[in-house]
């Protein structure tokens, strides 16, 4: 399998199945297609990478151990991405109780801090501008309370379903709903606080 940032339904059901065969064999599979995912909603949640790549190896130790308490049914029954981020999001709960955020915004999308994907075409004073909003909303997004937080990023930087949220944070659809609309409406309070 290759690594995939967003890994389509079709990988996690063959993945569930390599593992409902065989853990150790499948596992590297899963890590390989799921890392980049893990690391970086890991990463954004706790806006520091050097402790995202902690929890995010936490999170594939816990899983690697998991599987091999579950029946093969059970393992070949996962939908794995949902299962993963919900691991994530239990641990990037403790981690945020643990220590507070860094001030340092981590905006990765793609491995690269957005400030550096700028307009070629844009002036410094526009990269300038364009890396404050960024970090503008890194603070803002901080702010907001664990639960909003994982809500609003899964669904407004993620892009997941209310569906997969609701699953990987064993809500209510409509609780997701509701979380992720009050991170909204709170950052966006905040940037009018800050004038971003």
């Amino acid at each position: 399998m290759s690594a995939c940032p967003l890994a389509a339904p079709d990988a996690d059901t063959m993945l569930a199945a390599a593992l409902a065969r065989d853990v150790d064999r499948a596992f590297e599979d899963v890590v390989i297609t799921y890392r980049s995912q893990v690391v970086t909603f890991v990463a954004r949640m706790l806006r520091d990478d050097a402790r995202a790549e902690d929890v995010a190896q936490d999170v594939f130790v816990r899983a690697h151990r998991a599987l091999h308490g579950y029946s093969a049914e059970r393992r070949a029954g996962l939908r794995l991405r949902s299962w993963l981020l919900a691991i994530a999001h239990n641990l990037t709960r403790n981690a945020v109780r643990d220590a507070p955020p860094p001030s340092d915004p981590l905006d990765y999308d793609d491995g690269a801090p957005r400030s550096a994907i700028a307009d070629m075409t844009a002036g410094p004073d526009d990269v300038l501008l364009r890396a404050e909003s960024w970090r503008s909303i890194g603070d803002a997004v901080a702010r907001l309370t664990p639960a909003l937080r994982g809500a609003f990023v899964m669904r407004y930087v993620d892009d997941l379903s209310y569906d997969e949220i609701a699953e990987t944070l064993g809500q209510p659809v409509g609780t997701v709903k509701a979380s992720a609309h009050r991170g909204l409406l709170a950052v966006r309070a905040q940037l009018e606080r800050s004038d971003v």
